[in-house]
C-alpha cells in the first residue's frame, strides 16, 4: 500500500503489502485487546486521479491544517473497515473483502502514519504534548531552518477571487489563444526589422525615471503572475486561502497558495494550475514586445522592452527549474504523477547509491515501474549536484553581503546544515547497517576506491607546481618618434642586428628647422647690437638685458639642436630589430605614440609568472621546470628557476596575466597604459596599469635553456644553432620541480590561511 502526501507535508512512510498466509489472532499478542482511535470527523476523502498503473486513488483532507494526503487502494481498504478498531479485525475484514492480505504490522504502520499527522482522534494529551515539543525550536534554531525561505501571508483573496472570476473568463477562450499566438507571429516580424534597435533599447533604465518604472513594471509583472495561478485554481473550483510575500535568502518573492488544486482529479488541469503564472508573462510579454514596435524611444519602449526580454526570460529560467519548489518541480510532479517527488526521489536514489557501493541486496523503498525508478534516479542525482553548487554559492553570498561575524556565522551555518548534515546522516545511516555487508564484488571495489582515494589525499604525490607566466625577450625595447616627424631614411631592415647607439631611423621636421633659423638670426642680431651699444656708456643698462636675452635665445638654440639630434633615432641596446611598422615610406609622418620598430636582446628569453600563497614555500632557485606554450602547436622549453620574490606583489607588472585580460591571475582594475606610457603603442607586454591581485602572488623568474633549432618537439638537432628568444609575448603554463605535499596538506594550508585572514578582525 503506498500513501504519498502533497506539500507542504513531509515524507509519509509507505505502507507495504505483504502476503504471509493467513491471517489469524494471535492470543499472546498484547496487540490483540488494542483498541484503535478512530479517524477524525471533519477529514474528507476525494477521489485522486488514477495511478499509472491504473490503479485507483483518493486524497485524504485535512481542512484544519489545509494539507492533503494521496493514498492508494490498499489503504482506502483499511479505511473502509476501520470501524472494526482493533488491527487483528482490521486486518481480517480486509482480507475478507478484498485481494488484498494486510498483516498487523501493516496496520499499525498506517496507524503510526495518521497519528503522525494528528488524522485520528485521540484524547493521548501526553502524544500531543510531545508532537508539540518536537515543533517547538528556539530562535537559533528557527534562524537555521527558515532565513533562507520564509513566507509572511498578506491578503486572503478566495471572496475577491470569486466575485471576479467571470471578469477573466475571455482569457481562457479559444480565441484569446488565437489572438496571442497571432500577436506573437506579428511582434516578431516587427522586431525582426528593428534588430539593432531592439538590442540597444536597455540603455533607458539608467536614469532615475528609468529605475523607476523598471520596478513598478516588475511588480506589476509578478502580481500578474501570482493572479495567473489564482483565477486558473478559481476556475477549477479550488480555494485560494493566502497571498503574500516569500523571502529567498532575504530577497522577496510573490506567492500564491494553491495547495487546494491537489483536490483536482483531472492532471491537466493542476498542471494548468501550476503553468498559468509562466503563461501569464509569456502573454504579456507578447504584447509588450508589439507595443515596442510602436512606442518611441524613452522609459515607456524601455519597460516594453524589459517585459519582453529580460522579465520572462528571468522568470522561466527561476520558475521551470525543477530542482527548486517552485512552479517547474509541481509541474514535473504532476507530469510524471509522483507527489513528493523530491521526497520519494532521494529515498531511492540513496537505496541505489548503497547498492551500488556495498550491494546489499535490500528491497527498495517501493516498488514501481523501472522507466519511472530511472527517471527519479536522474532527477535526484543531478538535484543533488544542483543545490551543493548552489548552497556553495548562497554561503559565499550570505558571507560577503552580511557583516563579518554575522556573514562568518551564515556561511558556517550553511555549509554545516545544508551539506555536512546530509553527509552525516547518511554515513550514520552506512553504520547502523553494517550487519548486513557482506564480502563481494561492489564492497571489495567501494573499499579499494576509497583507500585510493585516502592515499591520493594523504601521500604527498604532487611534486610538480603548475605556474602561469609568459615568456618573453630578456631584454627589449619599443622605438618611438621623440614628436611628430616626417621620416626621411630607414636605416634598418626587420631582423636585422644593432649595437647600442647605431641610428635606426633618420627623421626631419620642417617646423623645427625654421625655428632653429628664427633663433640663429636673432641670435646674430642681438650680438650685432651689444656690439654696437657696448661703445657707449649710457647704453650700459640696456647692454645687460639684452646679454640676458642673449643667453636665454642660446639656450633655445641648444634646445633646438639636441631636438634635431633626436631626430635620429638610434638603437637603446644590442639586440634584433623586429616588429617593425608597415609602409615606413621617405616622407611619411610619423607621430609619437605610433611605434616604430621594436628592439629584442638576444638569448633565449626568460619566463616570468606568478605563484600562488599555497606553493610559494615549494620553489626554490635551481629548480628545473617546462614551459607548457597555450599553443598546442608550439614547442615546450626546458627551463630553470632563477629567482622567486620573497615578498607578495602589489602590483602586476605582466599584465598579459591579469584577468582583466585573459589570464588566469585574478585582480582588482582595468587593462590601460600607464600615466606617461604612449597610448595606443604595441608593447611586448600590453599596456600596464594598476592591477592589484585578488589573492596574495609571488613573482617568479626563470631561464629559458637554449635549445637547438629543430629540437624542439622532434626531428634532428642542427650542432651549434642556437634557438632565439621568443618572436612576441608567449603565454603559458610552467610545470615547476618543487617540494612534494600531499592533497590534503595543501588543503589544510589553504584553510588555514583563509581562516587566519577571514577571523582577523
Amino acid at each position: 500500500m503506498s500513501i504519498a502526501l502533497t506539500p507542504p507535508a513531509g515524507p509519509a512512510n509507505g505502507l507495504r503489502t505483504a502476503k504471509v498466509g493467513t491471517v489469524g489472532s494471535a492470543p499472546a499478542d498484547p496487540r490483540a485487546s488494542l483498541r484503535l482511535p478512530g479517524l477524525r470527523d471533519d477529514l474528507a476523502l476525494l477521489p485522486a486521479p488514477a495511478g499509472q498503473d491504473g490503479a485507483p486513488g483518493w486524497t485524504i483532507h485535512d481542512p484544519v491544517r489545509n494539507r492533503y494526503f494521496r493514498i492508494g487502494p490498499e489503504a482506502f481498504a483499511l479505511i473502509a473497515h476501520w470501524h472494526h478498531a482493533n488491527p487483528f479485525a482490521i486486518a481480517a475484514a480486509v482480507a475478507d473483502d478484498s485481494l488484498f492480505e494486510p498483516t498487523v504490522d501493516d496496520v499499525m504502520g498506517f496507524y503510526q502514519f495518521l497519528a503522525a499527522n494528528n488524522l485520528t482522534v485521540t484524547v493521548d494529551t501526553a502524544f500531543l504534548a510531545r508532537q508539540a515539543a518536537a515543533r517547538k525550536t528556539g530562535w537559533f534554531w528557527w534562524l537555521v531552518h527558515n532565513y533562507l525561505f520564509f513566507r509572511i501571508p498578506l491578503v486572503r483573496p478566495d471572496r475577491f477571487l470569486s466575485a471576479t472570476v467571470g471578469l477573466v473568463a475571455p482569457f481562457y477562450s479559444r480565441a484569446w489563444l488565437a489572438l496571442v499566438l497571432l500577436t506573437a507571429v506579428l511582434a516578431g516580424l516587427l522586431v525582426a526589422r528593428q534588430w539593432d534597435a531592439f538590442l540597444h533599447t536597455f540603455q533607458h533604465f539608467f536614469s532615475p525615471e528609468g529605475l523607476a518604472l523598471y520596478g513598478v513594471t516588475l511588480m506589476g509583472t509578478k502580481i500578474c503572475h501570482e493572479l495567473g495561478h489564482a483565477y486558473t485554481a478559481k476556475r477549477y473550483g479550488c480555494r485560494v486561502p493566502t497571498m503574500g510575500v516569500a523571502f529567498l535568502v532575504m530577497w522577496p518573492v510573490l506567492y500564491t497558495d494553491t495547495t487546494d488544486a491537489w483536490r483536482l482529479v483531472s492532471r491537466r488541469q493542476r498542471l494548468a494550475v501550476g503553468a498559468a503564472g509562466m503563461l501569464t508573462e509569456l502573454t504579456i510579454a507578447v504584447f509588450a514586445t508589439l507595443a515596442w514596435s510602436f512606442l518611441p524611444d524613452g522609459p515607456l519602449r524601455s519597460a516594453a522592452y524589459f517585459l519582453a526580454t529580460v522579465s520572462w526570460i528571468t522568470t522561466l529560467a527561476i520558475n521551470l527549474s525543477p530542482f527548486m519548489r517552485f512552479d517547474g518541480y509541481y509541474l514535473l510532479s504532476d507530469a510524471l504523477d509522483v507527489p513528493n517527488l523530491q521526497e520519494r526521489g532521494f529515498a531511492m536514489a540513496r537505496w541505489k547509491l548503497r547498492e551500488w557501493l556495498f550491494g546489499l541486496g535490500m528491497a527498495p523503498p517501493e516498488e514501481m515501474p523501472a522507466a519511472r525508478r530511472r527517471i527519479l534516479l536522474v532527477y535526484s542525482y543531478v538535484t543533488w549536484v544542483y543545490r551543493l553548487v548552489l548552497f556553495l554559492g548562497i554561503a559565499l553570498l550570505v558571507y560577503h553581503v552580511a557583516i563579518k561575524v554575522l556573514g562568518i556565522l551564515l556561511f558556517a551555518i550553511e555549509i554545516g546544515w545544508f551539506i555536512a548534515r546530509p553527509l552525516l546522516h547518511e554515513a550514520k545511516v552506512w553504520w547502523s547497517l553494517r550487519d548486513r555487508f557482506r564480502v563481494n564484488l561492489r564492497t571489495g571495489l567501494t573499499l579499494a576506491g576509497l583507500a585510493a582515494a585516502v592515499g591520493l589525499t594523504l601521500l604527498p604525490v604532487t611534486t610538480t607546481v603548475s605556474v602561469p607566466v609568459v615568456w618573453r625577450a630578456s631584454g627589449f625595447a619599443t622605438v618611438y618618434a621623440p614628436f611628430p616627424a616626417r621620416l626621411e631614411e630607414t636605416l634598418v631592415a626587420r631582423g636585422q642586428s644593432v649595437v647600442e647607439g647605431e641610428p635606426l631611423f633618420r627623421l626631419t621636421a620642417p617646423d623645427l628647422e625654421g625655428k632653429l633659423r628664427q633663433a640663429e638670426l636673432r641670435i646674430d642680431w642681438m650680438q650685432e647690437q651689444i656690439a654696437r651699444l657696448t661703445a657707449s656708456r649710457e647704453q650700459l643698462d640696456r647692454v645687460r638685458a639684452m646679454e640676458e636675452d642673449l643667453a636665454a635665445a642660446l639656450a633655445e638654440r641648444q634646445g633646438l639642436l639636441d631636438s634635431r639630434e633626436r631626430l635620429v633615432v638610434r638603437s637603446p641596446l644590442s639586440g634584433t630589430v623586429r616588429d617593425m611598422e608597415d609602409a615606413l615610406t621617405p616622407g611619411r609622418w610619423i607621430g609619437p605614440k605610433l611605434p616604430l620598430a621594436m628592439v629584442v636582446a638576444p638569448g633565449s628569453g626568460e619566463l616570468v609568472g606568478y605563484v600562488g600563497e599555497g606553493d610559494f614555500d615549494r620553489l626554490s632557485p635551481g629548480a628545473g621546470a617546462e614551459f607548457h606554450p597555450d599553443d598546442p602547436l608550439a614547442p615546450r622549453r626546458a627551463a630553470r628557476v632563477r629567482a622567486v620574490d620573497p615578498v607578495a606583489v602589489s602590483v602586476l607588472d605582466v599584465p598579459a596575466l591579469a584577468s582583466v585580460n585573459g589570464g588566469p591571475v585574478a585582480v582588482e582594475g582595468q587593462a590601460g597604459p600607464q600615466p606617461g606610457q604612449p597610448h595606443g603603442g604595441s608593447r611586448l607586454d600590453g599596456g600596464r596599469s594598476a592591477l592589484a591581485p585578488v589573492e596574495a602572488v609571488y613573482r617568479i623568474t626563470l631561464d629559458v635553456e637554449p635549445a637547438n633549432i629543430g629540437q624542439a618537439n622532434s626531428g634532428p638537432a642542427v650542432a651549434g644553432a642556437v634557438q632565439e628568444g621568443p618572436e612576441r609575448v608567449t603565454r603559458g603554463i610552467v610545470r615547476v620541480a618543487g617540494e612534494a605535499r600531499s592533497i590534503a596538506e595543501r588543503f589544510w594550508r589553504i584553510a588555514a590561511s583563509v581562516l587566519i585572514r577571514e577571523t582577523g578582525f
